[in-house]
Protein backbone atom coordinates (compact mmCIF):
# COMPACT_ATOMS: atom_id res chain seq x y z
CA UNK A 1 0.00 0.00 0.00
CA UNK A 2 1.39 3.41 -0.91
CA UNK A 3 0.98 6.52 1.16
CA UNK A 4 -1.35 9.19 -0.11
CA UNK A 5 0.42 12.32 -1.32
CA UNK A 6 0.46 15.19 1.14
CA UNK A 7 -1.82 18.07 0.30
CA UNK A 8 -0.32 21.56 0.59
CA UNK A 9 -0.90 22.81 4.11
CA UNK A 10 -1.93 19.37 5.36
CA UNK A 11 -0.49 17.79 8.50
CA UNK A 12 -1.99 14.38 7.76
CA UNK A 13 0.73 11.78 8.17
CA UNK A 14 3.46 14.35 8.80
CA UNK A 15 5.83 13.59 11.66
CA UNK A 16 6.11 16.57 14.01
CA UNK A 17 8.78 16.74 16.70
CA UNK A 18 7.56 18.68 19.74
CA UNK A 19 10.13 19.92 22.27
CA UNK A 20 8.31 21.61 25.17
CA UNK A 21 8.96 21.36 28.91
CA UNK A 22 5.71 22.85 30.23
CA UNK A 23 3.39 19.86 30.75
CA UNK A 24 0.05 21.48 29.92
CA UNK A 25 1.47 23.38 26.94
CA UNK A 26 3.01 20.15 25.62
CA UNK A 27 -0.27 18.29 26.13
CA UNK A 28 -2.26 20.98 24.29
CA UNK A 29 0.24 21.10 21.40
CA UNK A 30 0.27 17.32 21.09
CA UNK A 31 -3.52 17.11 21.10
CA UNK A 32 -3.95 19.86 18.50
CA UNK A 33 -1.31 18.39 16.18
CA UNK A 34 -2.77 14.88 16.52
CA UNK A 35 -6.26 16.23 15.79
CA UNK A 36 -4.82 17.83 12.64
CA UNK A 37 -3.56 14.41 11.52
CA UNK A 38 0.10 14.75 12.47
CA UNK A 39 2.17 11.84 13.71
CA UNK A 40 3.74 13.05 16.95
CA UNK A 41 7.36 12.57 17.88
CA UNK A 42 7.32 13.61 21.53
CA UNK A 43 6.63 15.87 23.21
CA UNK A 44 10.07 15.91 24.83
CA UNK A 45 10.66 18.06 27.93
CA UNK A 46 14.45 18.25 27.85
CA UNK A 47 17.37 18.86 25.55
CA UNK A 48 18.71 15.35 26.24
CA UNK A 49 15.48 13.53 25.38
CA UNK A 50 14.95 15.63 22.25
CA UNK A 51 18.47 14.88 20.98
CA UNK A 52 18.03 11.17 21.73
CA UNK A 53 14.72 11.19 19.84
CA UNK A 54 16.36 12.72 16.78
CA UNK A 55 18.94 9.92 16.81
CA UNK A 56 16.19 7.29 16.99
CA UNK A 57 13.73 9.07 14.65
CA UNK A 58 15.80 10.88 12.01
CA UNK A 59 12.92 11.22 9.52
CA UNK A 60 11.03 14.04 11.24
CA UNK A 61 9.18 16.32 8.80
CA UNK A 62 8.99 19.46 10.96
CA UNK A 63 9.60 20.54 14.57
CA UNK A 64 8.14 22.90 17.17
CA UNK A 65 10.73 24.08 19.70
CA UNK A 66 10.42 25.91 23.00
CA UNK A 67 13.60 27.91 23.66
CA UNK A 68 14.02 27.28 27.40
CA UNK A 69 13.95 23.65 28.51
CA UNK A 70 14.34 23.56 32.27
CA UNK A 71 17.09 26.17 32.15
CA UNK A 72 18.82 24.80 29.04
CA UNK A 73 18.56 26.39 25.61
CA UNK A 74 17.15 24.32 22.74
CA UNK A 75 19.68 25.60 20.19
CA UNK A 76 21.61 22.31 19.97
CA UNK A 77 18.40 20.69 18.70
CA UNK A 78 17.84 23.63 16.33
CA UNK A 79 21.38 23.25 14.98
CA UNK A 80 20.87 19.53 14.32
CA UNK A 81 17.54 20.14 12.59
CA UNK A 82 19.10 22.87 10.43
CA UNK A 83 22.00 20.54 9.48
CA UNK A 84 19.47 17.92 8.37
CA UNK A 85 17.36 20.43 6.44
CA UNK A 86 14.35 19.84 8.70
CA UNK A 87 12.14 22.93 9.01
CA UNK A 88 11.25 24.14 12.49
CA UNK A 89 9.76 27.04 14.38
CA UNK A 90 10.21 28.46 17.84
CA UNK A 91 7.15 28.60 20.11
CA UNK A 92 8.22 30.28 23.32
CA UNK A 93 7.64 32.91 25.95
CA UNK A 94 11.10 34.35 25.31
CA UNK A 95 11.97 37.29 23.09
CA UNK A 96 13.05 36.73 19.49
CA UNK A 97 16.25 38.69 20.28
CA UNK A 98 17.51 35.67 22.27
CA UNK A 99 17.61 33.52 19.13
CA UNK A 100 21.15 33.15 17.72
CA UNK A 101 21.79 34.99 14.46
CA UNK A 102 21.98 31.74 12.47
CA UNK A 103 18.37 30.96 13.44
CA UNK A 104 16.93 34.50 13.36
CA UNK A 105 15.10 33.77 10.11
CA UNK A 106 13.02 30.95 11.57
CA UNK A 107 9.31 31.38 12.24
CA UNK A 108 8.69 32.46 15.84
CA UNK A 109 5.49 32.29 17.91
CA UNK A 110 5.34 34.13 21.23
CA UNK A 111 3.41 32.49 24.06
CA UNK A 112 0.58 32.72 24.58
CA UNK A 113 -0.39 32.09 20.97
CA UNK A 114 -3.51 30.81 19.26
CA UNK A 115 -3.27 27.12 18.46
CA UNK A 116 -4.64 27.90 14.98
CA UNK A 117 -1.58 30.11 14.38
CA UNK A 118 0.72 27.26 15.34
CA UNK A 119 -1.09 24.75 13.13
CA UNK A 120 -0.98 27.16 10.18
CA UNK A 121 2.74 27.80 10.70
CA UNK A 122 3.55 24.08 10.94
CA UNK A 123 1.46 23.34 7.83
CA UNK A 124 3.23 26.15 5.99
CA UNK A 125 6.62 24.67 6.88
CA UNK A 126 5.47 21.24 5.67
CA UNK A 127 4.44 22.66 2.32
CA UNK A 128 7.64 24.69 1.79
CA UNK A 129 9.66 23.57 -1.24
CA UNK A 130 12.28 20.91 -0.51
CA UNK A 131 15.68 22.26 0.36
CA UNK A 132 14.43 25.42 2.03
CA UNK A 133 14.72 23.77 5.42
CA UNK A 134 12.21 26.19 6.86
CA UNK A 135 14.51 29.18 6.60
CA UNK A 136 12.34 32.18 5.93
CA UNK A 137 12.50 35.91 6.21
CA UNK A 138 12.66 36.83 9.90
CA UNK A 139 9.21 37.47 11.24
CA UNK A 140 7.13 36.97 14.30
CA UNK A 141 3.93 35.07 13.76
CA UNK A 142 0.72 35.96 15.56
Amino acid sequence: MTAAPHQPGSLSGRSVLVVEDEFFQAKDLAQALANAGARLVGPFPSLKTALEALEEEPSVDVAVLDINLRGRAVYEVADLLAERGIPFLFATGYDVDLVPAKHQGRPFLTKPFRIESLLAAVASLCSAPSGEGGQQQARQLS
